[in-house]
């Protein structure tokens, strides 16, 4: 059954000590002009963001220590350090016993080869979920084994929109997870319709069996990191986001793709998991509790934490 969702964005300055944020701002803005509120974050102010942060996590443990779910089924995106261009899924399943990955980041100058985490997948229940969706309508793509084609993309295997959240969510790393990745990087992606549809069936799916199940979407809000708009946060649009979650009326988030658009390009497209995860508890009558909402210049992102609980759980 589904009785827990959850849902947290994944920028990489959540997961490093607050002294690292500006070297990490730095080089993910490139050359972008920024907007003149990037400037008035001082230290002090990135300290108190890092304490929300860590508060709001607390909090989605707290609902997870509750639950305690037998599994969590994890929907990421992989931005190419596992599907490259000779192979791009919409919906990939991973069925596999387990997954590895780096915690560490090239991009400031880590050594993906240090970091390095395994996650335990539940397999059995990757595999019923992938029956699941494609007795749905859901053409889906499965993997049991990640085997991409250079050493540096094999250390970064796990992606880390499943590896981050899951090293702060389950410090033990105790729960058994399942994987999906959902292609939010490369066009065509799919429509906010086909995500909110998507998480309904995965909640029709998941509600009779035994096993109790949450649910967590790892992406989002608005960001576009070493993109055009790298540093640049659409609040209003993040808010109004958050707010139609917290009403219960996730529909009205479908159309918000159809309209191309510089705001939902780039990392905003990880918006998808967030809709999946709201389809997904909508299903079942569930409305979020926004937790926090801060939008971080240093983290080149609208950081947000939400979480639905299930009547029934």
């Amino acid at each position: 059954m589904l009785g827990l969702g959850l849902a947290c964005s994944n920028a990489l300055a959540m997961f490093r000590p607050v002294e690292t944020w500006p070297d990490i701002y730095k080089n993910l803005i490139g050359g972008v002009p920024q907007p003149p509120t990037a400037s008035a974050e001082t230290p002090e102010m990135l300290r108190g963001y890092a304490d929300r942060i860590n508060a709001a996590f607390d909090v989605l443990c707290g609902r997870i220590e509750e639950y305690r779910p037998d599994a969590i089924v994890v929907i990421g995106d992989d931005p190419g350090a596992i599907f490259t261009g000779v192979q791009v899924p919409q919906i990939c399943v991973y069925t596999g016993t387990e997954i590895a990955g780096s915690s560490r980041a090239p991009l400031i100058g880590e050594d993906p080869a240090e970091g390095q985490v395994t996650l335990q997948c539940h397999q059995a229940l990757g595999t019923a979920l992938n029956e699941g969706l494609v007795d749905e309508g859901f053409d889906t793509t499965y993997s049991q084994f990640l085997n991409p084609q250079s050493s540096e993309s094999l250390q970064q295997v796990g992606a880390q929109s499943i590896i981050l959240p899951m090293t702060k969510l389950t410090p033990g790393l105790s729960i058994p997870i399942v994987p999906i990745f959902l292609n939010a990087h490369r066009w065509p992606a799919p429509s906010g319709h086909r995500c909110y549809a998507l998480g309904k069936a995965i909640a029709r799916v998941l509600q009779p069996l035994h096993e109790r199940v949450a649910v967590l979407a790892s992406g989002g809000l608005s960001h576009d990191p070493l993109g055009p708009r790298a540093g640049w946060i659409d609040t209003p649009m993040d808010q109004w986001v958050l707010d139609q979650m917290a009403r219960g009326r996730g529909e009205r988030l479908k159309p918000i793709f159809d309209v191309d658009s510089d705001t939902v390009r780039g990392g905003t497209g990880t918006l998808r998991q967030w809709i999946t995860v709201t389809g997904a508890c909508e299903e079942l009558g569930g409305a979020a509790t926004v937790v926090d909402y801060v939008p971080v210049h240093h983290a080149v992102t609208g950081l947000g934490f939400a979480y639905w609980s299930l009547d029934g759980a």
